[in-house]
């Protein structure tokens, strides 16, 4: 029996030791994530720090204390992303916090018609209720359904990250979210520290604007998407011409599965209305024979990284070449520079901004025809397209994807999903199958 009862407190012990260790081993882990976490904070302060060298926006320092202070704040802010052309006056809108109720007063006496607000912390009364594991949703809001999400609670719940993600999820694309962060006291260090956990946590976003405003910091970023069938679910300006002009005509457009045919717009459009023709072909191939307007009648332009398409098109009468480096696909390897074809780009070029001389070229009343590949550094052209609303300003586009969608992302899909998302963004897309 004495030796029963020494076997067992042997055990016990070593138990009992085992215990103590892996409560040891857990509590090292803690400390060395939570260096982990000092270091990234400290590496990535010098990026942040980059968009702190001069606020953009012109928010004066107001008394924001009590209900009438929260209420200026939220007017100045919110007026202040409206002269960026950020926000209009028929966005969805969120406000998260207890201040909420204040922050939907405001908007809606400026003018919003659609706001919603979430008092209470969402986050901290899903965990009361459900318990762990969290519910997929915690806003009881749909992805990509907002337009603009106001929160003031990001560094007041217990968990900042499952908040930031989730005021992330509900966004759609080209969505905006504002936060106002606290910071013990008005430095450039603070500002700093208030930053970057948000811009750490973000994760289809990018920060557009940092601000401090008394003992608060104001961070407001934009979501971004790389999904190609999330175009149907990007905020369009308001007034977008080509979707609602050409919105008639998609039940006339070609089925995607088994094409036949290709109804081109102008057997539905009368083109002669239109100030002028623009074709825009980002070095994919020719418009069809039977395309009912004439190649002539159109301002034609050729964008292409590759110089040499100049020499084959300086012979077209019409016909204007536009270098653009930026095309390059990154796994194209580039031809030999004996090769007689091939002419070197020139040197100390500016980088070039294909949105802006979009704009210039396209403009309100003409008819605008754009071709294009479905690669990777076109579809990041088709994606600034949607971002930068200028997409309004398509009239038809022609696009080829033969071997499937690379945009360099795993959440890219086939052809059909990229086809699918343009038409049900009201796109009028046809799948270019060569000429």
């Amino acid at each position: 029996m004495d030796f029963k009862a020494l076997k067992w407190q042997m055990i016990r012990v070593a138990q009992a030791r085992r215990l103590i260790l892996a409560c040891l081993c857990f509590v090292l882990v803690l400390f060395i994530v939570s260096i982990a976490r000092m270091t990234i904070e400290i590496g990535t302060n010098e990026p942040v720090l980059l968009n702190l060298d001069k606020c953009s926006l012109d928010i004066e320092f107001i008394e924001f204390n009590g209900y009438e202070g929260g209420k200026n704040l939220t007017v100045s802010v919110v007026k202040q992303l409206m002269n960026k052309e950020m926000l209009t006056f028929d966005a969805k809108t969120l406000c998260l916090g207890e201040n909420s109720n204040s922050d939907l007063l405001a908007l809606e006496e400026l003018g919003f018609t659609e706001t919603f607000g979430v008092r209470k912390n969402p986050i901290f009364s899903y965990l009361l209720r459900k318990g762990y594991p969290y519910p997929d949703n915690d806003l009881d809001f749909e992805t990509n359904s907002l337009d603009f999400v106001l929160s003031r609670t990001v560094d007041r719940v217990p968990v900042p990250a499952r908040l930031v993600l989730e005021i992330e999820r509900v966004l759609r694309p080209g969505g905006i979210g504002a936060m106002l962060v606290g910071f013990s006291a008005f430095h450039m260090g603070s500002l700093v520290r208030s930053a970057t956990p948000v811009s750490l946590l973000l994760r289809t976003s990018e920060i557009h604007h940092v601000c401090g405003i008394g003992s608060l910091a104001l961070i407001v970023f934009k979501k971004k998407t790389d999904d190609v069938e999330c175009f149907k679910d990007y905020r369009l300006p308001s007034e977008c011409p080509s979707v609602s002009e050409n919105k008639p005509y998609m039940q006339h457009i070609e089925p995607l599965v088994g094409q036949k045919f290709v109804s081109y717009l102008p057997k539905f459009v009368d083109v002669s209305l239109r100030n002028k023709l623009v074709y825009i072909n980002m070095g994919t191939g020719e418009l069809a024979p039977d395309y009912p307007i004439d190649r002539t009648r159109f301002d034609a332009y050729v964008v292409d990284h590759n110089v040499s398409a100049l020499s084959y098109n300086v012979k077209k009468p019409g016909v204007t070449f536009v270098y653009h480096p930026g095309l390059l696909e990154n796994n194209t390897r580039a031809p030999s520079v004996n090769h007689g074809d091939y002419l070197e780009a020139p040197l100390h070029e500016k980088p070039f901004e294909f949105i802006n001389w979009f704009k210039e070229t396209a403009k309100d009343g003409d008819f605008v025809v754009l071709m294009m590949n479905a690669g990777v550094t076109q579809l990041k052209v088709l994606f600034e397209l949607f971002e930068s609303g200028a997409i309004c300003h398509v009239d038809e586009m022609f696009i080829r994807c033969d071997d499937g969608v690379d945009c360099g992302n795993s959440r890219c899909n086939d052809c059909l999903s990229l086809f699918r998302g343009l038409r049900n963004a009201g796109v009028f897309v046809h799948r270019w199958l060569g000429v």
